[in-house]
Formats: structure tokens, C-alpha cells, sequence
């Protein structure tokens, strides 16, 4: 049964190992081009650093020439997920009820529960190996770059978050098995791939939108009114205003602000006390720290994982009940 499915797939299995190798091998050559990049430019010592210490013509130069090409890359690692659902999911039941295929498989000796475990596997690890090869590759190109790439942004930004830790392996493994049970259900290719694909860009929007209420955030005060209570931080930060002297949230700080001078007016020289003596003691702001990115990326990843279980179930169901 399995060297049966093999046959099936194997022309999805050339296209993925072609395609991984020439993913990687291009990845690579950038990176490498990219250290020496660095090395000519002497920023070797900046990639830990970050623009902030490095603040010279060669640090901006090379970030107009390599900033762009590791957020595509990135964006690469997020969409290769999608790519898995739509041309190796979707197909995999939906092309068996059109070509009638599925008729001869079912009349045969195996199960039909055996007969889509083995389908699904076969055909989900070679996909799942490719998300994570390749993932692992971009991440290798990342930390060249360090602090002068993507990733001084912090763990949060959406690129950045999206395209590591358990994300992208999760996001595969959501978009494989509805696009298998969008397949089994409506048993056509290409209503199947469009409903994936648009199914894979509604659910990551809105659990993006959501993302941060999924952890109880961290309140963190600055005593100077004027200056951001989150610093040199690069948290992800769901709130932000100002306190009053009871340290309760003042909902009309925008009003209170009003520091500047007007006509002969004398020039305000201490902000910090002129919007205390208008209310705002402190500022705040209600963040989720960097090094909570790892429970995230699990959190997120949990749903992503039950949806998909929720689908493999429904997928044995589509086809169980098929005559």
C-alpha cells in the first residue's frame, strides 16, 4: 500500500526535493555574499551590536542592500506552509474522486482508514521536512545578520515572529489537513486549493489579531511622563498611556498634553513637570516581554494543532461516508 501511494506522489516528491535544494543552495550563496559583505565592510563586530552602537555610512549601506532581502525571505518561511496545503493537501483526496482512482482503493483488501493514514503520512512528511529545512535555513541567514537584519526588531515583529520557532511547522500542518479535508469534502482540485488558500490567510489574520490576549501582559512604569515606559525593550506591547498620581489610567491624556507655548507665552523648559502638574505622574505601558515569545509561539502552535487534528477527523469522516 504505501509503494502504491509513493508511485502516486512521486512527481510531488521530485518537485519538493528539486525545489528544497534549490531554495537552500540559493539561501547559501545569499548568506555567504552577506558575510563577506559584512567582512568588507568591517560591521562583523555591529552584528551584535545593532544600528544604535554602529550608527555609520557602512551599517545603513548595508542595510538598504540586505534589510530587504531577509524580510522576503521571512516572508518566504510564511508562505511555504500555504504552498504545502494548496499543492500537496489539497490534491491528495480531491484528484483521487476525480479520476475515479479512489474506486479501486476501496475495493481492495485494505481499509480505507489504513488507505488515508497511509496517504497522509506519505504524503505530509516529505512536505513537513521541506517547511523545516528550509526554515532552519532562512534562520541560519537571519543570525548573520543579527542586529543588523530583521531580527533587532525583536521576537514580536510580525515577519519575525511568524517565521520561527514551532510557527511555521504548525501553520504547515494546519493548511495540509484542510486543504486534504476541503479535498475529501468537495472532491474538487481546485476548489479544494482556492479554499485552502483563502482559509490559510482568514484563520493567521485573525489569530494575529488576537495574538496578544493570549498571555496576561506585564504593566511597566516610567516616572518621567515624557519618556516611554517600554525603553530599549522590544516587547509586544498591547497598551500604553498615562497614570495619575493614584496610579489610575488617565482616559483623557491626549487634552493634558498641551505643553507648548503659545503667543508671549514663556517657553516650557521642564516637560516632565508641566504634565504632572496636568495630571499624567507616569507613563505606562502593558507589554508582553521577549523572552515570553517561546510560550507564545506554543500557544498559537496549540491551536494550529487542534484545528488539525479537527480536520484529519473530518476528512476521515468525508471519506468514509463516499460510496
Amino acid at each position: 500500500m504505501t509503494w502504491i501511494v509513493w508511485r502516486q506522489q512521486r512527481p510531488v516528491f521530485i518537485t519538493l526535493a528539486v525545489g528544497l535544494i534549490v531554495a537552500v543552495a540559493a539561501i547559501l550563496l545569499l548568506r555567504a555574499g552577506m558575510v563577506a559583505d559584512l567582512s568588507a565592510r568591517n560591521l562583523l563586530d555591529c552584528v551584535g551590536k545593532g544600528l544604535e552602537a554602529c550608527r555609520d555610512k557602512a551599517a545603513f549601506e548595508f542595510q538598504q542592500t540586505w534589510y530587504d532581502r531577509l524580510h522576503l525571505a521571512q516572508g518566504a518561511v510564511i508562505a511555504v506552509p500555504a504552498l504545502m496545503g494548496v499543492f500537496v493537501g489539497a490534491p491528495l483526496f480531491a484528484r483521487e474522486f476525480e479520476q475515479g482512482t479512489h474506486a479501486l482503493a476501496f475495493t481492495q483488501s485494505v481499509s480505507r482508514t489504513r488507505w488515508m493514514v497511509t496517504k497522509f503520512v506519505v504524503a505530509a512528511l516529505p512536505a513537513l521536512v521541506f517547511v523545516v529545512v528550509f526554515q532552519f535555513a532562512v534562520q541560519s541567514w537571519l543570525d548573520a545578520a543579527g542586529k543588523l537584519g530583521p531580527l533587532a526588531t525583536g521576537p514580536f515583529f510580525f515577519t519575525t515572529f511568524d517565521a520561527q520557532g514551532v510557527s511555521p511547522i504548525a501553520y504547515a500542518l494546519f493548511a495540509y489537513t484542510f486543504g486534504m479535508f476541503a479535498g475529501a469534502l468537495f472532491k474538487r482540485t481546485l476548489v479544494a486549493m482556492s479554499l485552502t488558500l483563502a482559509a490559510f490567510v482568514v484563520v493567521r489574520f485573525v489569530l494575529t489579531g488576537v495574538r496578544e490576549f493570549m498571555i496576561t501582559p506585564t504593566r511597566v512604569r516610567s516616572d518621567d511622563p515624557t519618556v516611554s515606559a517600554v525603553g530599549d525593550r522590544v516587547p509586544l506591547v498591547v497598551d500604553s498611556g498615562f497614570l495619575d498620581d493614584r496610579g489610575a489610567v488617565v482616559a483623557d491624556a491626549g487634552s493634558r498634553m498641551n505643553c507648548g507655548s503659545r503667543g508671549d507665552e514663556p517657553v516650557v523648559t521642564d516637560l516632565a513637570a508641566c504634565y504632572r502638574k496636568n495630571g499624567l505622574a507616569q507613563s505606562y505601558a502593558d507589554i508582553i516581554p521577549a523572552d515570553q515569545a517561546t510560550t507564545l509561539h506554543l500557544l498559537e502552535a496549540s491551536i494550529f494543532t487542534g484545528l488539525a487534528a479537527v480536520f484529519v477527523l473530518g476528512a476521515v469522516w468525508a471519506v468514509r461516508r463516499q460510496v
